[in-house]
């Protein structure tokens, strides 16, 4: 028997059980004890990231909330012009007035009277509203009149006082104070105003909801 072999019988002697046992326990130890801190480290990470949450649900994602229009509110006299060759991918904000000839992926918001004449993929908010030979896509809201104009296409609801249409519109309508379709016109959703008068041509494929009442 080498020299090697007799000192692990007298180790297996002395500490009463077989050395390969007493291995396998250390390993053992040794990786409980890892186990243990992974499962520390992951307890602590779970605290962390539910921290992370409750923050972002309480934290406010608006950093620029839409403008309140008072009815005392005077726009300035400047006229914003997006010309034929611009093209915008993002929200168009003006205290002046607006005129749309180019193209805008993105919300319109104006203090004061839009015009478009281009194309817009998003939602339109200002006082007046003039849609002359154009293509939109989203909603369109007047403080004041909208006027729809021959060849426009608006694929959205309309929100306004009075509304004159010429073009075509896929959507829904709301006039305060009254609505007009001449000949070339063509409604495919629902109209609702106090009064409205119709050319003959004018085509309305919805509901109609004529009543003082309902637009007070």
């Amino acid at each position: 028997m080498s020299d090697f072999e007799d000192k692990v019988v007298h180790k297996s002697d002395e500490f009463g059980e077989n050395f390969s046992d007493l291995m396998k326990k250390v390993v053992e130890k040794e990786l409980s004890e890892e186990a243990t801190d992974q499962a520390g480290e992951l307890q602590a990470e779970a605290v962390a990231s539910e921290e992370i949450k409750k923050e972002e649900k309480n934290f406010d994602w608006d950093p620029e909330p839409k403008p309140v229009v008072e009815s005392s509110f005077q726009p300035v006299s400047e006229v914003g012009v997006i010309s034929p060759t611009t093209s915008i991918n993002g929200t168009v904000s003006s205290k002046g007035h607006i005129r749309i000839e180019g193209n805008i992926i993105g919300d319109i918001f104006a203090f004061g009277d839009i015009k478009v004449t281009g194309k817009v993929a998003g939602d339109i908010d200002g006082e007046n509203i003039e849609l002359a030979e154009c293509k939109i896509d989203g909603d369109i809201k007047a403080r004041g009149d909208i006027n729809v104009g021959k060849e426009s296409q608006i694929t959205g609801n309309l929100n306004g006082q009075l509304i004159t249409i010429d073009g075509k519109i896929k959507g829904d309508i709301e006039a305060a104070k009254g609505a007009h379709m001449s000949g070339t016109s063509t409604i495919n959703g629902s109209i609702a105003a106090p009064t409205l008068s119709m050319s003959t041509g004018a085509e309305i494929h919805g509901k109609v909801n004529v009543s003082k009442e309902d637009n007070i």
